[in-house]
């Protein structure tokens, strides 16, 4: 018997689970890369499949305007006050962009109403992508992932495959993406396009697969989908997980946050690498980028402390780790409860020590 599991990648991160489960706890000893994403998963009542896909319901989008710093609160108060009143289709578009800009400046503010005022969209199609007589017969196991534009009415147009599979289950999924009708996303009330990708894995009834065989399928789907988005993440998630000391992590990595440059996740932990290796300049940019989008998460808080502690910066170093310890749930494993606490009272010291010298002689 053939079954198929359909991801809808963009909903499935943001509407899945109910509830904290013991079970969905990390054991260690784990990477920091699988401890942050199963912070993620943990805090927000995603399941634990959520970590292979992308989350890219409007959250991704670049900002088309840039703009200085010191322009950011006017743009942000525009936009707001566009946001609140009436605004036509165009209007609605243009203050999301605004907002968005604002937040790449570094307004947390800005960046704090895209997260807080975002509404996912909801599949009220009421089917589902259809097997094929020929994938049945073969026992077809196979990936298909097709990105679109969702738009403000709700209708799907504009895709494009991104990984493709054989026995007509490519055209499957673009049939039904062609039927697929939902409840728009909404920015502040306001129906807006998205971007929205269905991510179908198709798999026959039982695969036993060895954990080598798994990472070599995975490495596999890269190189034949390098473009894709959900491949790059699965590998990145699954050599967290398993094998993160593989050379493929760092390069899941990186390609993850080159083709989604807004993902906090593979930003952050390439930020975390390079603080391992002391390359604090390289790190910066990367974990302020992940900070603008995960600002709660402890160890996006663990990086960015880091970096600001081995650059001289003690109180954001306190301040951030501190916020890093404060956030993690009490039932977090205890070994890293204790080892954030202790880093918490190194940055106490340093910081000590560093108000406690005596000036220089000119």
């Amino acid at each position: 018997m053939l079954r198929y599991a359909l991801a809808l990648s963009a909903l499935l991160l943001l509407t899945a689970g109910c509830g904290h489960s013991r079970s969905n706890l990390p054991t260690l000893p784990a990477s920091h890369g699988r401890l942050s994403k199963a912070l993620e998963l943990y805090v927000k009542r995603f399941p634990d499949a959520a970590g292979d896909f992308v989350p890219e319901a409007g959250s991704l989008r670049e900002p088309k305007l840039v703009v200085e710093p010191a322009q950011a609160p006017a743009v942000h108060a525009e936009a707001v006050k566009v946001l609140r009143g009436r605004p036509g289709p165009q209007e609605v578009r243009d203050a999301e962009d605004d907002l968005r800009a604002a937040c790449r400046a570094d307004l947390e503010e800005a960046c704090r109403f895209l997260r807080e005022q975002f509404g996912p969209p909801v599949n009220i199609t009421g089917t589902q992508p259809q097997m094929t007589n020929a994938a049945m017969a073969n026992g077809t196991f196979a990936t298909v992932v097709v990105r679109c534009e969702l738009g403000a009415d709700g209708r799907v147009r504009g895709c494009q495959v991104l990984e493709s599979a054989p026995d007509g289950l490519t055209e499957s999924v673009l049939a039904y993406a062609a039927i697929a009708r939902f409840q728009p996303a909404t920015l502040a009330g306001h129906p807006i396009p998205i971007p929205y990708t269905f991510t179908i894995n198709f798999i026959p009834g039982r695969v036993d697969l060895t954990l080598a065989q798994r990472i070599q399928l995975a490495k596999s789907r890269t190189a034949r989908f390098p473009k894709s988005p959900p491949a790059w993440a699965h590998l990145a998630n699954l050599l967290s997980k398993l094998a993160p000391d593989d050379p493929a992590f760092v390069k899941s990595l990186s390609a993850l946050d080159e083709l989604v440059p807004s993902y906090w996740w593979p930003a952050n932990e390439l930020a975390w690498l390079h603080v391992q290796e002391k390359r604090h300049a390289e790190a910066a940019p990367l974990v302020k980028r992940a900070m603008s989008w995960e600002p709660d998460n402890s160890y996006v808080l663990e990086t960015s402390a880091a970096v600001h502690a081995a650059t001289g910066q003690c109180e954001q170093a306190l301040t951030e780790q501190r916020r890093a310890v404060e956030k993690l749930p009490a039932e977090w494993p205890a070994p890293e409860r204790e080892r954030f606490t202790r880093t918490l009272e190194a940055y106490q010291r340093q910081c000590a020590g560093a108000t406690a010298a005596p000036p220089r002689d000119s």
